[in-house]
């Protein structure tokens, strides 16, 4: 799949985990109009702001801690980004800033469509924003808050907080496929540019747990430029 992150389609994306994930078969996915979410906490800032114009970590909810699998770290080309995955892992950055979609996943794939349960997924939108007429963190936010109430009661609380030049909104929800799935949602938002990136984190429901910790720090070492 092709995906075009512009306003009208960011929420199709998001409204399947399947579209974004490339699970293969079809994944119903409650982020969409990209709107899965509700209650989401005020913003807060932390201390210490990264400089303006310095790529900057993706800092997620929980707290992160060292996962037991080494990470390589790897460049995300155009968007001078960098991602820390597990050195066997597959990593097909694509062409983001033209509406590719970069996956990092467990599994051997040759391309987006090849079936994969564990790993990340990202898109950028670079127009959503500007075509609502709203900022990038409320534009995120409303589109979390959407996609967390069709994503059901077994949805987790949205989380918001300020992380240096971003604003970042994020949660968690099951999805009934076979395997049944464990998604957790991420949109970093950058108000100066514009642009929200839709980070979505899969793996088995029952491996989870297991994962949490790789997980946290696959998402907690991620880094965008806050000039793109």
């Amino acid at each position: 799949m092709n995906s075009r992150p512009h306003h009208p389609t960011i929420v199709a994306l998001l409204s399947a985990a399947a579209v974004l994930c490339n699970l293969g078969a079809a994944t119903p996915s409650p982020s969409p109009t990209i709107t899965p979410q509700i209650s989401s906490s005020p913003a807060t800032r932390p201390a210490a702001s990264p400089p303006s114009n310095s790529p900057t970590t993706l800092s997620s909810s929980p707290t992160a801690t060292p996962s037991k699998e080494a990470l390589t770290t790897r460049d995300i080309p155009g968007i001078r980004g960098k991602i820390s995955i597990p050195a066997a892992w597959t990593l097909l950055p694509g062409k983001l800033l033209e509406g590719d979609v970069l996956l990092a996943v467990k599994e051997k794939i040759s391309d987006e469509n090849d079936p994969w349960t564990t790993g990340l997924s990202m898109t950028i939108d670079r127009n959503g924003a500007k075509d609502s007429g709203m900022k990038a963190g409320d534009y995120a936010l409303n589109i979390a808050r959407e996609a967390r109430e069709k994503a059901g009661e077994e949805a987790s609380p949205i989380s918001d907080a300020v992380q240096g030049d971003f604003r970042e909104i994020r949660f968690e929800f099951p999805v009934q496929t076979e395997p049944p799935l464990q998604v957790t949602e991420v949109l970093r938002a950058n108000d100066r540019t514009g642009t929200v990136a839709v980070i979505l984190w899969q793996s088995p429901k029952g491996e989870a747990a297991s994962l949490k910790d790789l997980r946290e720090e696959v998402l907690s070492r991620l880094v965008l430029d806050p000039a793109q």
